[in-house]
């Protein structure tokens, strides 16, 4: 398979394929792109299609194509969307260090050693910026999967997860801070280069401050697992009363007109109106009362009485017995059954089981006015799938 040989190739090759790499990267996890349909994006040009497949940026599977792993974790590491944090290459970075620091000891002449304090301090920067990158990422990834993750399982087992990359993540940073501590030898030998001091500086202070980060991302994530623990045991609890008062025994299975008996709480409470009059001293002393009063006067004289007016006879059209039938769904009931269920609202409405038989016609017309009417208790995300050429919008209960 040919390669890049320099970066300018490297850059024309995919300036060339820009508009179909940016709609494959935005739909990586999505939708997967036909051929045919890469190359109309490309303008019919078939070659630039073949040229991104010969070279390795594109992956042809039968009739689909997708982007390359090396390709698109650099495309999500430059653009700060990736969700895999890269604990292994921090690891490597260590042991780069300590090998680089041994052999800049072992040097025989100074060009040697120049050359080996070059290779640190570009590791040292290096393991910085890949452990500020993996706290940044980790930090956004715990955030979206708690606000957009609808399955509370999958939810937590996520979580957890990251609790364990985040303690990982420490780890590597003590080893990097012993590694430092631990190499007096060096740091004597080396201690007059102003670069290496000035960069070691840095480096601690960026480690210092993604392990202060890290601590307030572990809290986050046991906030948000307390979270995920008492939402569960409340849905748990909606649903076994939700089942009870669906089969008429919530009154004589539960305590709940006790409870409710007791609750008194301010929002129940009717809202207060308070009347302020104006005192007869005022309107007796004031002279800005005239104006008051001359308003009221006017007001009143306006007010007319209107006369009631007998209606005419009914007509005996209007009075003969018809029967016309329409056919009318249940919202609630519907959106009750949604929000006792994980899947996602399209496809629960498309396999609804009706009364009467529903063509798909009726079904998205109801899957439209459900999301339209109870969309302060939706969640809708920005992923979409598609049913007999029907393109829909995965909307979940919040």
């Amino acid at each position: 398979m040919p390669t890049y040989n320099s970066i300018k190739e490297l850059t024309r090759g995919l300036q060339q394929g820009a508009r179909l790499l940016n709609d494959m990267f935005i739909k990586r996890k999505t939708v997967s792109i036909k051929y045919d349909d890469a190359v109309e994006t490309l303008d019919g040009d078939e070659n630039k299609v073949r040229h991104l497949i010969d070279f390795g940026v594109i992956v042809r599977s039968g009739d689909t194509l997708e982007l390359d792993d090396a390709y698109q974790r650099f495309f999500e590491e430059v653009l700060a969307v990736n969700e895999d944090i890269d604990i292994a290459s921090v690891q490597t970075y260590i042991s780069k260090l300590k090998l680089g620091i041994n052999s800049f000891l072992a040097a025989d002449n100074q060009a040697r050693r120049a050359q080996y304090l070059r290779e640190i301090r570009h590791t040292f920067k290096s393991i910085e910026n890949a452990t500020r990158r993996n706290v940044v990422d980790l930090k956004r990834n715990v955030e979206q999967t708690y606000k957009q993750e609808p399955n509370f399982k999958i939810k937590e087992l996520r979580l957890r997860d990251f609790d364990e990359k985040a303690r990982l993540i420490s780890e590597l940073i003590r080893q990097t801070e012993k590694a430092m501590d631990e190499q007096t030898v060096f740091f004597a030998s080396a201690a007059m280069n102003v670069g290496l001091r000035q960069t070691v500086s840095e480096v601690r202070e960026g480690l210092h401050e993604s392990f202060h980060a890290l601590i307030s991302i572990s809290a986050q994530i046991i906030d948000y697992l307390n979270r995920i623990e008492y939402q569960s045991k409340l849905i748990k609890k909606i649903r076994q009363l939700k089942y009870m008062k669906d089969q008429l025994m919530i009154e004589e299975s539960t305590d709940i007109r006790v409870l409710l008996s007791r609750t008194d709480d301010l929002w129940m409470e009717k809202q207060p109106k308070y009347i302020t009059r104006v005192s007869l001293d005022f309107l007796r002393n004031d002279d800005s009362a005239l104006e008051i009063l001359g308003n009221i006067r006017r007001r009143l004289s306006r007010k007319t009485m209107v006369k009631a007016r007998l209606a005419d006879r009914i007509d005996d059209k209007f009075l003969s017995e018809t029967q016309e039938i329409s056919r009318m769904f249940n919202h609630a009931e519907i959106m009750n059954g949604f929000f006792a269920q994980s899947n996602d609202l399209f496809n629960y409405v498309w396999n609804y089981e009706f009364t009467t038989p529903a063509d798909d016609e009726m079904r998205l017309v109801l899957f439209l006015q459900l999301a339209s009417q109870y969309d302060a208790q939706l969640n809708y995300l920005p992923e979409t799938k598609t049913v007999r050429n029907i393109e829909y919008p995965l909307i979940y209960s919040k």
